[in-house]
């Protein structure tokens, strides 16, 4: 092939690939669709009265018969767990003729008061004698004082002049114990002169009321005698009486045991049996609430109880089968056009069951 050619084949090829690269692509024509979007559902409340509900239950009757009987057990039960009282004895008759209570409370604050009263007199005679006899007292401990003054001046006046004398030392030592035996010997004597004068004194007063103190000492040995005579009578009597009174409560105590452990049994078995009734009912209607929530849209459902207590069902929880109080929330729904009152709806779910 001609050269020529080749080379007018080339510079085409290459002219049209720059005419390519040169030309912008024309846009395609836009579609003219738009983005679909769920359908946006809007997610309420309901409210249900779980009273009306629970009597619709085809077992609901039965529910209030077991609840009324476990209350019955639970007041039989608070009545036979109270505590058995003693009933407090009459005190016993009291023989009159040996003790009279309200004569010897009199007699004994009579001799308790003249005891007073004598000890008073005792006190007054022994301060009269000691006036009395006194002065012969006092003569009595300076004649003791003279026998032995002149000794005792003598031994001090060697002593005093022990230089002037020449006294040896050993002499001087004697003479100190023969000084201190005469003042011992003195102060000895003394004391018992005094010994022996509060002796007098202390015997003066007890003669001057020896014989009323005998007298009324006599009395109060007889009360006590009587009283203690008394005491005796009233606590065998007493004791007898609260034998039988303990007798009798024992018994009663030992019947309340075997009621309590027979209404205990019975009351559980009953609560088991209702509490197990409930969680039945309950699971129904948690069951027809949900089915309805959903059928409606609802994001969760109110218990109505009272304006302060209401408990919320959501459909994705487990209810409180134990219907312990209602927990309080923080708004209160009421019907209307925000709240769906699916009590009618659920009254004819349970009469389907």
């Amino acid at each position: 092939m001609d050269y020529r050619v080749l080379t007018a084949l080339m510079f085409a090829l290459i002219g049209g690939g720059l005419y390519l690269y040169q030309t912008p692509e024309m846009p395609a024509e836009p579609v003219d669709k738009k983005a679909e979007k769920p359908a946006q559902v809007n997610r309420g409340v309901g409210i249900i009265d779980i009273e009306r509900i629970q009597t619709a239950h085809p077992e609901g009757e039965f529910l209030d018969e077991l609840r009324a009987r476990e209350l019955r057990l639970r007041l039989e039960l608070n009545e036979a767990m109270k505590v058995v009282a003693l009933p407090k004895p009459e005190p016993p008759e009291t023989n009159k003729e040996v003790f009279d209570e309200a004569a010897w409370q009199k007699n004994a604050q009579l001799v308790v008061s003249q005891l007073a009263e004598l000890e008073s007199r005792k006190k007054l005679a022994a301060e009269e004698y000691r006036k009395k006899s006194e002065p012969h007292y006092i003569e009595e401990r300076n004649k003791i004082r003279d026998a032995y003054l002149n000794e005792q001046l003598n031994i001090q006046l060697k002593l005093d002049n022990a230089d002037n004398l020449d006294l040896p030392q050993e002499r001087i030592n004697e003479l100190l114990q023969q000084l201190e035996k005469v003042q011992f010997e003195r102060n000895q004597l003394q004391k018992e002169l005094l010994d022996k004068w509060m002796a007098e004194i202390e015997q003066y007063a007890n003669d001057s009321i020896a014989e009323d103190e005998a007298r009324l000492k006599a009395e109060a040995e007889r009360l006590k005698a009587v009283m203690e005579e008394q005491t005796r009578q009233k606590e065998s009597e007493v004791t007898q009486r609260n034998k039988k009174l303990m007798e009798d409560a024992l018994r009663e105590m030992e019947g309340r045991q075997v009621r309590r452990r027979e209404l205990l049994t019975e009351l559980n078995e009953v609560g088991r049996e209702r509490a197990e009734l409930e969680k039945k009912i309950l699971d129904s209607i948690v069951d027809k609430a949900t089915m309805l929530a959903a059928v409606h849209h609802l994001e969760m459902v109110f218990v109505k109880r009272s304006p302060d207590e209401l408990k919320v069902l959501r459909w994705h929880i487990e209810w409180n089968f134990e219907l312990k109080q209602p927990e309080r929330v923080g708004a209160v729904i009421f019907p209307g056009k925000d709240a769906k009152d699916l009590t009618d709806d659920l009254i004819k779910e349970m009469n389907r069951l």
